[in-house]
């Protein structure tokens, strides 16, 4: 299995939906610092995700240390 970069194979596995999902976001943050909660899961909405896939997606990347949330904007580690 190949490895992403920035994986040193410490962190917990992505479910396939989280993994695209940490794609997409990944340039977007980079270029604008961070992104709302609200424009993160509207991002994964316009992309073709269901509420409740783009809302749950969202809460495994924070939980599993891909993602971090300080005062509401969504950044990266």
């Amino acid at each position: 299995m190949q490895k992403s970069d920035g994986d040193d194979g410490s962190r917990t596995p992505l479910s396939p939906s989280a993994r695209e999902a940490l794609d997409e976001f990944a340039p977007l943050i980079e270029e604008n610092d961070h992104l709302s909660r609200n424009e993160a899961q509207s991002h994964l909405r316009q992309i073709g995700f269901e509420a409740e896939l783009a809302r749950t997606t969202l809460d495994e990347l924070l939980n599993k240390g891909y993602l971090y949330d300080v005062r509401g904007e969504i950044r990266l580690p």
